[in-house]
């Protein structure tokens, strides 16, 4: 038996906003899995999908509900999957820019080499032949490679690229918890308005941490004062956690669940987190270093070049070159970058902890799967109480 839905043709999702409509696609494995998720299950019923791909449903989430219950679920999940469709399209966008620029690192080095080459060969051989012709030529190849310099330093293209790939990922990861949220019972799953509300802060948080344009939104590269970055929304402190009476078992959220939550939630927060920032402010340093030293050389070969040292000239183009390609090289920004979101993802899941602990009992998602998500989310063995020894002085073993 066949069953169709109104939900089969979400592989086209259309959006409207004023008068324009915007069409983005769902992947085939998405749109396999949101068709699943859309329509009635039942125990006994054979399912084909628009992909002719047989299955029978093990499971009766709809069991003992009327008519008018699975329809207010279905609209409950009906914004979540547009939420999906978004989530999809950014992670297509910020991908093809990491690659794009990608490709403008690759081109800027290439270009740099080889006129700072040309540039000392110039001076070189202007030093052992003195000819008025090969000075203008070193000059002009010179202040163009450290032009070039300046303007790899001040964007800084490996981290622009590493960047995007971190934004794709973070958005991918955002696409997979909605996608899976929707496949679970709804019985077991955060409320429908708190999950859908935390889903729209985490992706403009996203959006915010990972601009699209160069300018001028851009993500500092060298700021003052290095801090994780913002995967998701802030947590209202102002609202308190709610307490859990000691023979509370509702969605499985007992005081022992909470304690290990909070042991977690403060190893991140006073240890994982600090370690990152650290490493990442060391990375900046270096970074802002190599930064300086490549093209301020560049300049002082042009300024040799100019004064008539030609062989000294050649020897500081040369040295000028050497440090732009181990900057390129060592991509220290990319490191900073790596080190920086490496703490915003430990940041997320403190968070995380911190807001369902703010939540009412029953607006939770289950206990064992919450505990769960996190145990992974860290590296950790789902299944171990606690979540985190006690000895250990960190609570995070992925990276």
């Amino acid at each position: 038996m066949v069953v169709r839905s109104s939900f089969t043709d979400f592989h086209t999702q259309k959006l409207n906003s004023g008068t324009r409509k915007y069409e983005a696609h769902i992947r085939r494995f998405q749109r396999s899995a949101v068709n699943r998720a859309a329509i009635s299950t039942s125990t006994n019923k054979k399912v084909v999908d628009d992909d002719g791909v047989s299955h029978f449903n093990g499971t009766d989430y709809h069991k003992g509900m009327d008519g008018r219950e699975r329809n207010d679920r279905r609209a409950n999940s009906r914004p979540l999957q547009e939420l999906l469709v978004l989530v999809s399209d950014r992670t297509e966008m910020h991908s093809i820019l990491a690659q794009q620029r990608d490709n403008w690192s690759r081109l800027f080095h290439s270009t740099t080499t080889m006129a700072s080459v040309f540039a000392a060969t110039a001076s070189a051989v202007n030093g052992a032949v003195p000819a008025p012709g090969l000075q203008v030529v070193a000059i002009v190849l010179g202040v163009g490679a450290a032009a070039l310099m300046a303007l790899v330093s001040k964007f800084q293209p490996s981290q622009l690229a590493e960047e995007q790939r971190h934004a794709a990922r973070f958005f991918k990861r955002l696409g997979a918890d909605v996608e899976a949220t929707l496949q679970v019972d709804p019985r077991l799953r955060e409320e429908a308005s708190s999950y859908w509300e935390r889903s729209v802060t985490t992706l403009h948080a996203l959006d915010r941490a990972f601009p699209l344009p160069l300018t001028p939104i851009v993500v500092e590269k060298f700021p003052k004062q290095v801090g994780p970055s913002k995967l998701s929304g802030e947590v209202d402190l102002a609202r308190p956690e709610v307490k859990v009476s000691r023979h509370s078992h509702i969605n499985g959220w007992t005081p022992s669940a909470i304690e290990d939550l909070k042991h977690t939630a403060h190893l991140l927060q006073h240890s994982d987190i600090p370690e990152y920032v650290n490493m990442a402010n060391k990375a900046k340093l270096i970074n802002l270093i190599l930064s300086i030293t490549s093209p301020l050389s560049a300049t002082a070969g042009v300024v040799l070049n100019m004064a008539g040292c030609p062989s000294v000239a050649a020897a500081v183009t040369v040295g000028s070159l050497f440090a732009h390609t181990l900057t390129h090289a060592l991509q220290m920004g990319a490191v900073y970058e790596v080190y920086r979101n490496c703490a915003g993802y430990y940041g997320d899941v403190e968070k995380s902890i911190e807001q369902v602990l703010r939540l009412p009992v029953q607006e939770r998602e289950d206990a064992t799967i919450f505990l769960h998500k996190i145990s992974m989310s860290l590296g950790r063995v789902p299944a171990m109480t606690p979540m985190v020894p006690i000895s250990n002085k960190t609570a995070g073993s992925l990276f």
